[in-house]
């Protein structure tokens, strides 16, 4: 991991244990609402919102190539279920430590956005069914229709 961001995902990973250790499971809303605020403040403008492919595509887009968060997303919808795989995030790192701590997966930033915009394009709600680690710098996030 680069110098420069070992300060970064010092800060996330303090700053979401100490979330999860005042709200436990209540964390869990407050987090949809930063991936809320970040979707509607970084992403949203100028997204292809005419289907849900175009808006994963324009997403994936906006968080490689305008925002440099990542070296790589993709996404695939299957039935109730859309996966977003994500490569070489920049808070990989406290990710990982927050996952050894046994803090539920509830704190990924790319999970959060793409939950905002999942909801946003479909009109229905989804939750983030899970969060695993698919290699040393790879991440599938698996979201589900719960209505």
């Amino acid at each position: 991991m680069a110098e420069a961001l070992r300060p970064l995902n010092a800060l996330v990973y303090s700053l979401c244990t100490s979330l999860w250790d005042i709200a436990g499971e209540g964390s869990k809303a407050i987090t949809r609402q930063i991936g809320r605020e970040l979707y509607e403040r970084l992403i949203k403008k100028g997204l292809d919102r005419s289907s849900l492919e175009k808006a994963l595509e324009s997403t994936d887009e906006a968080l490689v190539e305008k925002l440099k968060v990542c070296r790589g997303v993709s996404s695939a919808l299957r039935d109730d279920l859309i996966e977003v795989k994500v490569s070489k995030c920049i808070l990989l790192e406290a990710c990982s430590m927050l996952r050894e701590s046994g803090i539920p997966p509830i704190f990924c930033p790319y999970a959060n956005v793409f939950l905002a915009l999942i909801e946003d394009v479909t009109g229905s709600s989804y939750e983030i069914k899970s969060i695993e680690k698919v290699s040393e710098d790879e991440s599938l996030i698996t979201f589900k229709r719960i209505s």
